[in-house]
This record gives structure tokens, C-alpha cells and sequence, in this order.
């Protein structure tokens, strides 16, 4: 079945816990998965506050989702991730799709990007969503031995 979409659509780069299929049916009803990309430049990092977040950093990479969302969708997202309480803030990135294919999307970006250990299960749900979109194996690998890591630490 076809979502009917309205204007102001827009894609959105998902790299932590918003990957999750079921998670993004209860937040975002109207948003559609379009497929796995890349944000070059960038490192995938947990704050301080357990949940993650982008940072700059030359040379590496954070995979993630492209959904497709609604005006509301944005609007529940934006309420879910405190924009309006400044937890995160909206920017814009460019994320590739395939080989030469760059496209828009708007990414929430954590104000604290100290480094932290992840909430219970966080980490683990991210790691389940990368595995169900097929995320890069090494990428994937990674955030597996982080969550490893981070489990027999505790």
C-alpha cells in the first residue's frame, strides 16, 4: 500500500535508535523507509546522557536510515528529541544514497557531545536496527563491539 504524502515532506537521516522500524511506525505514521546511507565526515558517539549523537571528524563515516517524513512526523519527532528544550537541535546534512548520489536530509544532533556510556538496551536496539537494514557489515561489527564492550564494563 501507497502513503499518500502531503508537501513539505522531507528526508530525515536517522543513525541512532529512530533506525528501529517499530519505533518510527509509533513516532512517525507517515514516514517510509527510502534506504540505508552514509554521512561521510562525521563519527557516531554517546553523550554523556546515554543517547546518541554526530560529531565531526575527518575520515570517518556513520551509516544510517533514510525515512521519508510528514509535516506531523516532524513535528512529533521534534518533540520527542527536546528540540524545544534544547537537548537537540535540526541541521541539515548531506547523506549518499549510492555511488555520486548525495541527497538532503534533516538530522537531530545532540548539544552535549561529551562522551558517556549508553541507557540500558540503547546501544542494543541500535545495533538490532543496523543488522535489519543491512547496514555495512564492518560498520555494523563495530557498534557490536562497542555494545560488547560497554556490557562487561558494567
Amino acid at each position: 500500500m501507497e502513503i499518500e504524502h502531503t508537501t513539505g515532506d522531507r528526508f530525515y537521516f536517522a543513525y541512532g535508535s529512530n533506525m528501529d522500524s517499530r519505533q518510527m511506525r509509533v513516532r512517525c505514521r507517515g514516514a517510509y523507509f527510502v534506504g540505508v546511507a552514509r554521512l561521510r565526515d562525521f563519527e557516531f558517539r554517546i553523550n554523556r546522557r546515554g543517547v546518541a549523537t554526530i560529531v565531526q571528524r575527518d575520515r570517518s563515516d556513520v551509516y544510517g536510515v533514510l525515512w521519508k517524513i510528514s509535516q506531523p512526523d516532524e513535528r512529533s519527532l521534534d518533540a520527542y528529541e527536546g528540540v524545544l528544550y534544547g537537548t537537540y537541535e535540526k541541521r541539515f546534512v548531506e547523506v549518499e544514497t549510492g555511488p555520486h548520489n548525495l541527497v538532503r536530509a534533516l538530522a537531530y544532533v545532540a548539544r552535549d557531545s561529551s562522551r558517556g556510556v549508553p541507557r540500558p538496551d540503547y546501544l542494543e536496539r541500535i545495533v538490532t536496527a543496523a543488522k535489519e537494514h543491512q547496514l555495512p557489515a564492518r560498520y555494523v561489527e563495530t557498534l557490536d563491539r562497542w555494545e560488547r564492550q560497554v556490557r562487561t564494563a558494567s
